[in-house]
Parts: C-alpha cells; structure tokens; sequence
C-alpha cells in the first residue's frame, strides 16, 4: 500500500506532501480543487499512465516544463521500498533510487485500481477498452506479461508500416514478424483466456451482491486469432501452428487493408448479463452497476494472487450515480479492503469513521 506520496508541478499542484493510512482515507472538498488530480497521480505512479488522458504532457503543471512523482510503500511482510518518476525531457524511473529502464521492472511494485465514472466505458465502450481492462489487470499480476504485451505490440506495430508499402517491403520482410506475433500473441491469449475464468467465478459472487440471483453477470471472451475458413488438416489443436498459417493464408489481404487482420489486438470481452450482450439490452444503470462487479471481481482476484501486496483502490465521483442500496453494497465491500483513496464532497452518510480526511482546495492539502 501507499503510505506516502510526494509530487512537484503535477497539474495544479506546485507541490504536495500527503500521508496516507491503511483503510479509508478521503480527500474532500469542492469541485474543481485537485482530489482527481491526486487520485490520478497515484494511478501514474503505479502504471505510468492517466485515466484521464493519453498526453501525458498534459499533467505537468502550466508553464512548467516537468513533473515529479514519489510514492513509498509498504508491503504485508512490512518491507518498504521508494518509486521515482521524473518526466521532463525525458521520463526517467527509479526504485529505491535505483534508476530502472524498463516498465516491466517498475508497474508492478505498487498496485493500484480503479473505481470512476469512466468504467462504464468498459461495457458500453469500445472492444479495444476491454482489451485494455484484461491487459493493465495482467501485466499488474505478471511482469512476464507486459514484457510479451511490449514485444507484440512492437511486432505489430512493424509489420503494419511494412503492409501499407509493399512495393518497398518484400514479403520475407514483412513476415519475418511473424515469429514473434505468434510466438508472443498466443502467449497473450491463453493468460487472458485463463483471467476470463478466474472472472467469472469471482462474478458469481458479484452478480449476487450487486443483481441478486435473478440476474448473473458473466464475460465471454472471442479470440482473434480465430479466422473462418478451413485450415490444413495437418495442424490440429496446436494454437501457434494455426495463428501462423492465418497470417500466412491472409498476407494479401493484409496488404490490401494495410493492417494485420487478426490476432489478439482484435480480441473482444463481451459483457452478459443472464446471457445476454449487456451494452446492447442493458439499460445505463445494469451496465454501471456490473462495471463496478468487474472490477470489483478483478479486485478479488488480485488479492488472491498478488500474496504479500495491498491492492489501493482510488475511487472518485462514483457513489452520485448509484441508488441507496447499491451505495451500501459498495461502500462495505470497500471497507474490507486494505487501502482505499476516496474524492468526495462530502463524507457518505455510510461509511464507518475514515482512518484519515484530507482537506482539498485550490491545489492544497490539509489535514481535516
């Protein structure tokens, strides 16, 4: 868990110093003042990314030409360690003041999820937002992961700016990728495969809180490496054999469309409720509801695996959109975790004593 946290020229923050406990820790105060901008900077420091904006530019503070983020930590065995992120000219990494070089070696140190109004997206949102929901909760969980993740995106990447000149690129060029997508993207698709149903066991318990047990909340997951048409015979069951004569059987048409048709960037989650497509009958509250049971379902499923660390949760603007009653399933399932970071205006009439308020204004932290 996070048990301090220290930023300079983050958004609207010249400076801060903030220490936080276990349990509830709620950051309160008007609209507009920065409580976000904190949840937010704890969310970079653990996967450096915002879930709010893909520039990253963006979060340094105006006219500023940088930003400075550290967090110390504590794990369940009561070792400590210290993350560094500098992003100027260039983003720089550090732990424990070690400077490291790959993601891989950094996002997995601190672990950290979400609750905002921007998870709905995950049902009602675009197949890559799902995509993305699976692989930020895997390379959490697995370091391996990201690495694969890395490597077949760069593949990816490559062998697409080679589909769309291929008077310039010989085939041989452009195929030479495919070693690594295969090798790499059918590694992807059996550790989704394998979250998808560690999911929707920890989805039975979630359905019942949040839907009662009328209604069951699943996900299915559809693989992109499947292609229609028959293959050879003489592959059988072996996943790489049939990705790679996939990409082999559709190279034209990849070239025609200047894109790598199929593979596990092409992969979609659908969200069911009682079997059926959730963004497409549900209405706004089911769907809001069950993005709050996936994550809350990932939630459990990284308790479980990740042995000696606190998963902190970071939850803003969520309660306004709920009903009393799934308020209250909310708001206790949250106390039962092991930190919690909460923006809010006021205190919920629901929760038990915070371990610890903070006040928010124009940029400044106090204690309340």
């Amino acid at each position: 868990m996070l048990t301090h946290l220290k930023l300079f020229h983050f958004r609207n923050y010249d400076r801060c110093d903030l220490t936080l406990q276990p349990g509830l820790n709620l950051l309160m105060g008007a609209n507009g003042q920065g409580k976000t901008n904190l949840l937010e900077a704890v969310y970079y420091l653990a996967l450096l990314r915002s879930f709010r904006t893909t520039q990253i530019s963006n979060l340094k503070q105006w006219q500023q030409d940088g930003f400075y983020l550290e967090g110390n930590c504590r794990h369940k065995d009561g070792s400590t360690l210290t993350l560094n992120v500098s992003y100027g000219t260039e983003r720089k990494l550090g732990v424990n003041g070690i400077p490291v070089h790959k993601t891989s070696e950094f996002i997995t140190r601190f672990i950290c999820s979400t609750f905002i109004p921007e998870d709905l997206e995950i049902v009602k949102g675009g197949a890559v937002l799902r995509r993305r929901f699976l692989d930020i909760a895997l390379s959490q969980l697995s370091a391996t992961y990201l690495q694969d993740l890395q490597q077949y995106t760069t593949a990816l990447r490559s062998r697409n700016i080679m589909l769309k000149q291929p008077a310039k690129y010989p085939r041989n060029t452009v195929t030479a990728y495919d070693f690594m997508l295969v090798e790499k993207g059918v590694a992807i698709e059996n550790a989704r495969k394998e979250l998808i149903d560690k999911l929707n066991l920890a989805l039975l318990e979630q359905s019942q809180l949040f839907f009662g047990e009328l209604k069951v909340l699943s996900v299915k997951y559809v693989s992109g490496l499947a292609a229609s048409g028959r293959l050879s015979p003489m592959i059988g069951d072996d996943a790489k054999e049939i990705y790679r004569e996939i990409l082999q059987r559709n190279y034209e048409r990849d070239c025609r469309d200047g894109c790598t048709r199929y593979g596990p960037h092409r992969s979609e989650m659908n969200c069911l409720l009682s079997g059926n497509h959730l963004a497409s009958f549900g209405s706004e509250g089911e769907c809001r509801i069950a993005a709050l049971a996936l994550r809350f379902a990932c939630l459990k499923i990284m308790q479980l695996e990740l042995d000696q660390q606190d998963v902190t949760l970071i939850v803003d603007d969520v309660l306004g959109e709920l009903d009393q009653h799934h308020r209250g399933i909310f708001l206790q399932q949250l106390e039962q975790c092991g930190q919690v970071i909460i923006a809010c205006t006021e205190v919920p009439p629901e929760l038990q004593a915070p371990k610890k308020i903070f006040k928010v204004a124009g940029g400044k932290i106090a204690d309340f």
